[in-house]
């Protein structure tokens, strides 16, 4: 029965697919970015997750989405059809995504939150090598100046100099890696799904967000505190530790998102 009204010229998996048709340039574009290896293809997995979550409640999907969503889908629609030649491409290509999650969460059972599925659409998008270019200096910086007053605090004479530490006349610099762009994506994506599967709130998804991005700031400047030790070879650990150190502190990261983001999950809101 479901199958019959969702495949009737005026159901949603038409409009979806009018609408996917209709945005073809982006998808060009998104794809290529992907695949011209000046970035990550991370966003596969958030666009995957949108569908394997849409799927999941494939029996209970509404056949006839409200007005509302499909006017802000149509609108926002309109705007990235708009935005092909007058907005940045990235910025076009996120109006886009939003278009298409806003007609797939009016698919969503009532009790389904949208927010999530929001912020999973913008994960999807290419994001890396821009986060990288716009965001990897500041967050270096910001990391670098933590450390050295957490080094400060424990009684090391460390001073910050720019996105480097400064001991003993020596510069341990906090490389690009240790900005944490890849976790801040992560991060991101887990208080996305974990805000769905506990249908968190748009209050509560905000929130989830920007909890997820302290996180991360607070891991990678501990990660940056405890790697001092190595790199100034106060402490002769092998090489390995390195990347140890980080994947120790990603897990503690992660346990610590889950158990925020599932937090008080049953309460109502």
């Amino acid at each position: 029965m479901l199958r019959s009204k969702l495949l009737t010229w005026h159901s949603p998996a038409w409009l979806l697919g009018i609408q996917l048709i209709a945005l073809w340039p982006h998808w060009i574009w998104m794809t290529r970015r992907m695949l011209d290896g000046s970035d990550e293809p991370w966003g596969m997995l958030a666009l995957l997750a949108m569908m394997a979550l849409v799927a999941v409640d494939r029996h209970r999907l509404r056949a006839h989405p409200s007005e509302a969503i499909l006017v802000t889908a149509g609108l926002l629609s309109l705007l990235a059809a708009w935005g092909t030649a007058y907005l940045p491409p990235m910025i076009a290509a996120a109006l886009a995504m939003l278009a298409v999650a806003a007609l797939m969460a009016g698919l969503l059972p009532f009790d389904r939150p949208r927010a999530p599925i929001a912020l999973l659409a913008l994960l999807a998008l290419p994001l890396t090598a821009s986060l990288n270019f716009y965001l990897g200096y500041p967050l270096r910086w910001l990391c670098g100046q933590g450390s050295a007053a957490l080094l400060s605090a424990i009684g090391w004479n460390v001073t910050a100099e720019g996105a480097a530490l400064l001991w003993n006349g020596k510069i341990i610099l906090v490389d690009a890696p240790c900005a944490g762009i890849a976790m801040l994506w992560v991060g991101l994506f887990t208080a996305a799904l974990l805000s769905y599967l506990h249908r968190a709130s748009l209050l509560r998804t905000a929130i989830n967000a920007v909890a997820a991005i302290a996180i991360v700031l607070i891991g990678n400047t501990l990660r940056n505190t405890a790697l001092f030790f190595k790199e100034s070879g106060i402490a002769d650990l092998p090489h390995w530790t390195h990347e140890g150190i980080g994947l120790l502190l990603f897990a503690f990261m992660f346990l610590a998102m889950y158990w925020l983001f599932s937090w008080r999950s049953h309460a109502p809101r």
